[in-house]
């Protein structure tokens, strides 16, 4: 309940603004939760004589969404190159120093994939064909995804998904949480053609196939919990309850956005695939 509760707050403090509002508000967003997140995943996973690499990490998150707020994937890319570079240097300096281990490198160069590149992919989408919709089709199918596994992992529960990441997660709980999100997502979809009709303001650029949509919200609710398991993994790893502090007994940012997280990653291929 406590993760339905925290999707409700994301989608009605983030979500709402970011999806209703201009694409520049989803970027002033983006670069607020996105180094957020980044230095929760960087405070637990690097030693405390190497957070210099955390920091360089965090740095290059703003010109990464100023690029993806362009729509620019290369700019993206090529940001993220130059930021290994900059983490290879100072460890290499760090390391000279006894300041460093390897492992404190290898985290540094994965938080810019993990979670910076991957939430930085919502900020791509939005700016892309149909974005507003796609972005509307994900969080729904999130959303849904959570809500179908909590309830019907309550009531049907037997068999343990994940027994050593998350011991509560069900197979029942998460065929509930697909079946879920089937269904709202592909609601949605009809809800926002009907409505963007209606006052006539982003109309679809084309009528997407109801199998496109049921299977990407399928996809979507598979994500959701490889998301979530991700964020148990690093917690298991590093012997900790939550990843962060912002909410205290509920976790921080990266906590609550561990589902989400990897789902743009999709909708941005659905984006430049299926149009």
């Amino acid at each position: 309940m406590t993760r339905i509760l925290a999707a409700l707050v994301l989608i009605v403090v983030l979500a709402v603004p970011a999806v209703f509002g201009p694409a520049w508000v989803l970027a002033i967003l983006a670069a607020i939760v996105i180094p957020m997140c980044m230095h929760e995943f960087c405070r637990v996973a690097i030693g405390p004589d190497a957070r210099i690499l955390g920091w360089i990490s965090i740095a290059s998150s703003f010109p990464y969404v100023l690029f993806a707020y362009r729509g620019d994937p290369l700019a993206c890319i090529l940001t993220v190159g130059v930021a290994c570079t900059a983490l290879m240097a100072a460890s290499l300096i760090l390391y000279e120093r006894s300041r460093l281990k390897a492992a404190d490198l290898a985290y540094a160069m994965s938080g810019l994939l993990y979670p910076m590149a991957l939430i930085g992919f919502w900020v791509l989408l939005r700016v892309a064909q149909d974005g507003r919709f796609w972005m509307i089709f994900g969080l729904v199918s999130v959303f849904a995804s959570d809500v179908g596994a909590y309830y019907a992992g309550r009531s049907l529960g037997r068999r343990k998904i994940a027994p050593r990441l998350s011991p509560k997660k069900t197979v029942e709980g998460f065929i509930g949480g697909v079946f879920l999100a089937m269904i709202l997502g592909y609601a949605s979809s009809l809800v926002y053609s009907l409505a963007s009709e209606a006052i006539g303001v982003d109309t679809l650029s084309r009528a997407y196939p109801w199998w496109v949509l049921v299977s990407m919200s399928a996809c979507i609710a598979a994500l959701d919990l490889a998301g979530d398991l991700t964020a148990s993994l690093f917690k298991r790893e590093f012997q900790i309850k939550d990843l962060g502090t912002l909410i205290p007994g509920h976790g921080g940012m990266l906590d609550r956005m561990d589902g989400i997280i990897p789902v743009g990653c999709l909708l941005y291929i659905a984006s430049r695939v299926v149009t």
